[in-house]
C-alpha cells in the first residue's frame, strides 16, 4: 500500500478471503472466476479499495480439445478456472483524508487517474488494432470489458475525491 503499514483485507464480496494485518504483504489466493476487492485502511487516509479481475493465463498448459478426453479437460479447466490467475503484486494507494491545498488534491488523483489509464493503454491499443483490421463480424469482445473496468475504475476514483478534504476545509469546520 502506499504509505506501508495499513491494514488490508481481500474481500470476495461481504466475506474476507485474506488478511495482512500490515503491508507490505503476501498472501495466497486460489485460482477463480471471482472479482476480489483488496481493501485498506491506514491512520489519516480515506479507505480505498483495489479491484482484482482474474485473467487467463496464458502459461497454464491446456489439451486441444480434441475428442472425448480433450473436451473432457477443457470442460473442466474452465469450470475449475484452472486457467485464470489473479494479478502477481496489487498495490492500492490510500488519498489523504486532508489534502494541504486543492492543487496538491488535485495533483495526486491526476497521477492516479494517469496510472489507471497507462495500466490498460497497451492492452486498449492492440484490441483498437485487432478491431481495424476486422472486415466482418465483431470487434475483440475484450475490448468492451476493457473499457468497462477502466470507466468502474475512473468512478471509484472521482468518488474518493469526492471525499477527500482540504485543510480549509477542516479549520472553516472548527
Amino acid at each position: 500500500s502506499e504509505p506501508a503499514g495499513a491494514a488490508c483485507r481481500v474481500m470476495r464480496g461481504d466475506r474476507v478471503v485474506a488478511e495482512v494485518p500490515a503491508t507490505p504483504g503476501t498472501v495466497e489466493l486460489t485460482r477463480s472466476h471471482a472479482i476480489l476487492e483488496v481493501r485498506c485502511q491506514a491512520e489519516g487516509y480515506i479507505e480505498t479499495a483495489e479491484v482484482l479481475r482474474p485473467r487467463d493465463d496464458p502459461a497454464v498448459f491446456r489439451m486441444a480439445p480434441n475428442g472425448i478426453i480433450g473436451a473432457t479437460a477443457t470442460v473442466i479447466s474452465l469450470a475449475g478456472a484452472l486457467t485464470m490467475r489473479y494479478p502477481g503484486e496489487v498495490t492500492v494507494a490510500l488519498p489523504p483524508e486532508v489534502f494541504a491545498s486543492e492543487a496538491e488534491r488535485e495533483r495526486w488523483f491526476a497521477g492516479r487517474r494517469d496510472r489507471i489509464l497507462a495500466v490498460r493503454a497497451t492492452e486498449i491499443a492492440l484490441a483498437e488494432d485487432r478491431c481495424r483490421t476486422v472486415t466482418e463480424g465483431s470487434c475483440d469482445p475484450n475490448l468492451m470489458v476493457m473499457r468497462q473496468e477502466q470507466e468502474d475504475d475512473l468512478r471509484r476514483l472521482d468518488a474518493l475525491r469526492e471525499r477527500a478534504g482540504l485543510a480549509t476545509q477542516v479549520a472553516e469546520a472548527r
